[in-house]
């Protein structure tokens, strides 16, 4: 399916895109109650399970593995199964979605939690009367799970688990070209832009808008990604063995911070 793998960036873009909207303080007047952390979770599930088709519908010889059994009559292994690394890379999207990213989500409702509200004007009105979540105590864990979360969420350096690092091998991604990696590109870029400004307004208060006070989230973006370089650039890829630790360590710490924000 050329047409539906091609596809697929511009469907990423517009779920990213969208998440963005949902978190706009202009637009959250027309949205009303649509402008919730819950559609703002699903919307990110969504963007995450993009990868699992990007995945699924990636294959062509070069991906698969080598040698390959030839198809000529009386070659041998004939009845040999071919794989494609690919379908690793699927496998693999599917264990993020399922768990990899799950303290990422946690994290999310510790505002939800410390406002008493989902609805996403609530949580930013609430933080304007009483202070930004970031200097309460479980607003302070979560921010540290939600930077964490983040970057399983991006498949970056050392949670790059989706992508398998090699000269020709890419996961999902070795097969785009032109136009299409193009817009993947924006589209990842986009993500981490619109990750700061789900942190600004979350754990800070202040969200996206067309005025001065864009500048937060602006800042945001920009220390998310530099965190992201540093991390990428100093800690070495995580296998299964680091991987599976950090995960469960990280969605216990997000599980305190929500208890702490009951209290």
């Amino acid at each position: 399916m050329p047409k539906v793998y091609n596809a697929l960036p511009v469907f990423t873009l517009i779920v990213v895109a969208a998440i963005f909207l949902i978190i706009n303080r202009e637009a959250m007047v027309y949205l009303g109650t649509f402008a919730s952390l819950v559609a703002l979770v699903g919307l990110l599930k969504l963007e995450e399970v993009m990868y699992l088709f990007m995945s699924s519908f990636s294959q062509s010889l070069l991906s698969k593995t080598m040698p390959f059994p030839d198809h000529a009559k009386g070659g041998k292994h004939r009845d040999a199964k071919q794989s494609f690394l690919e379908q690793i890379s699927a496998s693999r999207s599917l264990r993020l979605i399922s768990y990899g990213s799950l303290p990422f989500y946690i994290s999310l409702f510790v505002p939800a939690i410390l406002a008493g509200s989902i609805d996403i004007s609530t949580i930013v009105l609430y933080q304007q009367l009483t202070g930004p979540f970031l200097f309460t105590l479980p607003g302070l864990i979560a921010s540290v799970v939600f930077i964490i979360g983040f970057l399983i969420v991006l498949n970056s350096n050392p949670f790059a688990f989706l992508e398998g690092h090699s000269d020709v091998i890419q996961g999902p991604l070795m097969e785009y070209m032109s136009k299409s990696r193009a817009i993947y590109t924006m589209a990842h870029a986009f993500l981490i832009f619109v990750g700061g400004c789900v942190y600004s307004t979350l754990f800070l208060g202040y969200a996206p808008c067309f005025g001065v006070a864009m500048i937060v989230p602006i800042i945001c973006s920009i220390i998310i990604t530099v965190i992201a370089a540093v991390v990428s650039a100093f800690a070495p890829l995580f296998t299964n063995r680091e991987f599976y630790p950090t995960v469960i360590a990280t969605s216990m710490i997000s599980v305190i911070a929500v208890l702490v924000a009951f209290l």
